[in-house]
């Protein structure tokens, strides 16, 4: 069964999807139950960087897809209106719901409950990481907002100037920004760091979308080529060991310094622009619709997973940790298929009767 979209790529977005959800298993332990022990991909928030890097390839590819087309202001809005569109009902259902579950559960006053409503605006409205870091209710929507921010911000200048964007100004943002951050904090995660002018999860969102770019611009010179069949396994050994470098590092971060982060970023840049390419041996393993429906999916589990990881441990603060991770887990996962099967229908009857108000014939 083909599909246009990349089922290597959709794949890994659930496995980094289910990553995440892991590692915000620690966020349970307000009690401090677990004693000494550890939880699992402790450093799995890099997963992140899979995410942003894929991006920034994706509004590369989208960039070239229009040529040389003339450049409107009004593109920019629309633009990220149409990204926003991919994800913002998803994540106002998941939203909603949280905040709601969250302040039925640690309910203190109505007082509480209307100020925390009004400070929730910067979070809805995905503007939160400009500055604006108050009312959390979805702490992984640092990566939306950020993701935003970004790609308002630098759109304009990669349309003005398509192919110098792509082979001088996305190459040196990345790395003077990488190497900036490596310098000045060791590492990349904690997004919400001030650094004096911004939210270092923006510098970090603003250098890997431009990667993203770079690896876009390496993918196409990789088609241009033709491997053997050996070159084929070696880049499937590139690709497979990228990611499971990234995943491995997540969980035996004690072993490595900080700084490793960005080899991780590294190698996860490579193994994107592989699996992007479709170039390796691995290639046709992935070309089912069932991965296209785990990366459709993938978006899911990581908006929900702060409805049960913020509210279990105050409604069962008895139970025993492991017992409480593996609940977690079961309801964030159904409950994600369940929202998207709710969504996805309620999309379907919208184009329906989009379709039908267009096919209507005009009264004279």
């Amino acid at each position: 069964m083909q599909s246009k979209r990349n089922g290597a790529i959709d794949f890994w977005r659930f496995i980094f999807s289910v990553v995440l959800v892991l590692f915000h298993t620690h966020m349970m332990n307000i009690y401090d139950k677990y004693k000494g022990g550890s939880f699992p991909l402790h450093k799995g928030s890099l997963a992140v960087e899979f995410f942003l890097i894929t991006s920034g390839f994706l509004l590369a590819a989208s960039i070239n897809r229009r040529g040389d087309t003339p450049f409107e202001w009004e593109d920019n809005w629309d633009f990220i209106k149409r990204k926003l569109m991919t994800f913002y009902p998803a994540y106002l259902i998941c939203w909603t719901l949280t905040f709601i579950a969250i302040n039925v559960v640690q309910f203190k006053d109505v007082i509480t409950f209307v100020r925390n409503l009004f400070r929730s605006v910067f979070e809805i409205t995905l503007i939160r990481n400009a500055g604006f870091d108050v009312g959390r209710v979805l702490p992984q929507a640092w990566y939306l907002s950020s993701m935003l921010l970004v790609m308002f911000l630098i759109y304009p200048i990669y349309r003005l100037d398509r192919k110098r964007f792509e082979y001088w100004i996305a190459p040196v943002i990345a790395v003077l920004t990488l190497g900036y951050l490596c310098d000045t904090t060791e590492g990349l995660l904690n997004p919400s760091f001030d650094m004096g002018f911004t939210f270092k999860g923006n510098l970090r969102a603003l250098a890997e979308i431009c990667l993203g770019v770079v690896c876009y611009v390496f993918c196409q010179k990789m088609k241009e080529r033709e491997f053997t069949r050996l070159g084929q396994h070696i880049l499937s050994l590139f690709e497979l060991g990228g990611y499971a470098f990234a995943i491995l590092y997540m969980q035996y971060y004690r072993r490595f310094p900080d700084q490793t982060q960005f080899t991780v970023l590294f190698f996860l840049a490579i193994s994107v622009t592989i699996s992007f390419s479709g170039m390796s041996s691995i290639t046709p393993l992935f070309d089912h619709k069932i991965f296209n429906l785990l990366g459709r999916y993938s978006l899911y589990p990581y908006l929900t997973y702060s409805l049960f990881v913020e509210t279990l441990p105050y409604l069962f603060p008895d139970m025993r940790m492991k017992t409480m991770i593996a609940i977690y887990l079961v309801l964030t996962f159904l409950t994600a298929a369940l929202i998207m099967a709710a969504e996805t229908a309620v999309r379907k009857r919208l184009r329906e009767r989009k379709q039908l108000r267009v096919q209507a014939p005009t009264e004279v």
